[in-house]
């Protein structure tokens, strides 16, 4: 009996040190888990408060692609010119919102029009040619996440195009999407396109050399703005000069100057972003001008109240 008693005890003893464990790891993890999700969530606060005033000394797509370069034994140098807004010519600011995102100023941030219309023009050819995302969209993706096509990402991608529309205003979104996207396979940001490309400033780029410029956005790594023998890149200036025109930012004179050939009868703008071909010749254009401004923006807004 004495025995028996002596082992419950020892029992009884062992339980509660187990239980406690449990408590404690439990406890721990518990922790470590709610701290891990208050990151989680805060993290894109950090993130797009930091925009406000600062700008990054490069993004995660150029991150990624330096480490891409290095796997392949090449160098890994990028060049990258930041120029402010107001430094930037007004040409291109039009012509990369007529090529990327038409709806820019007056969206919240995602296109819903953009986004059914290319579902459903991918649905028809069974695979994806186009895609719906807005410059808000792109430039979240481009600087702070991965390529990796998962519901977690589009959740990421969707947060912090909210809060930037929220918080950096449509102003500071057009400046960093012009600085930091990419204009060459080893160019980032319109001032070191400018400077390759056209050996000027973009402030000082013409309405011609914009054009050229905002359409290679589609596939900066195939395609320079100094083709001007690409059939692909002349569609490409042609859906803009119609955006253009159907926004009435140019006149029929500003559009043959674009394209060469006169506007068409229609107000709908042509999509030729399913265009691959590339290999019947067109013709050079001249220089554009005296065209409307591109609308201003409203300004920044207060910084972050993050949760």
């Amino acid at each position: 009996m004495k025995h028996l008693k002596k082992a419950l005890k020892i029992s009884a003893i062992t339980l509660a040190a187990l239980l406690f464990l449990y408590a404690v790891a439990f406890s721990v993890i518990g922790t470590y888990l709610v701290y891990k999700g208050y990151r989680y969530v805060k993290q894109p606060f950090l993130d797009v408060e930091a925009l406000v005033s600062q700008n990054p000394s490069e993004t995660s797509y150029m991150t990624l692609l330096r480490n891409q370069l290095r796997k392949a034994g090449k160098p890994d140098t990028l060049v990258h010119v930041f120029t402010p807004l107001d430094s930037i010519s007004p040409y291109l600011k039009q012509t990369v919102i007529a090529a990327e995102d038409d709806g820019f100023y007056v969206h919240p941030g995602f296109d819903i029009e953009a986004i059914l219309s290319a579902h459903e023009y991918n649905m028809r050819f069974k695979k994806i040619k186009r895609g719906g995302s807005t410059i808000t969209q792109q430039l979240a993706k481009n600087l702070f996440l991965s390529n990796v096509k998962s519901f977690e990402r589009k959740f990421k991608e969707l947060a912090y195009t909210l809060l930037m529309e929220k918080y950096l205003g449509k102003d500071r979104i057009l400046e960093l999407y012009l600085n930091y996207a990419q204009w060459g396979p080893d160019l980032f940001g319109c001032e070191a396109a400018s400077q390759r490309y056209f050996k000027k400033p973009c402030r000082k780029l013409t309405y011609h050399e914009s054009v050229r410029m905002a359409a290679t956005l589609v596939s900066p790594e195939r395609y320079s703005p100094l083709r001007e023998n690409s059939t692909f890149l002349a569609s490409r200036v042609q859906v803009i000069a119609n955006n253009l025109y159907l926004h009435h930012q140019i006149d029929d004179s500003g559009y043959k100057n674009l394209t060469g050939v006169l506007p068409p009868d229609s107000n709908a703008p042509t999509d030729a972003s399913a265009l691959q071909d590339d290999s019947t010749g067109a013709g050079d254009s001249t220089d554009a001008e005296a065209v409307p401004p591109v609308p201003q923006f409203p300004a920044p807004s207060a910084p972050i109240q993050s949760p």
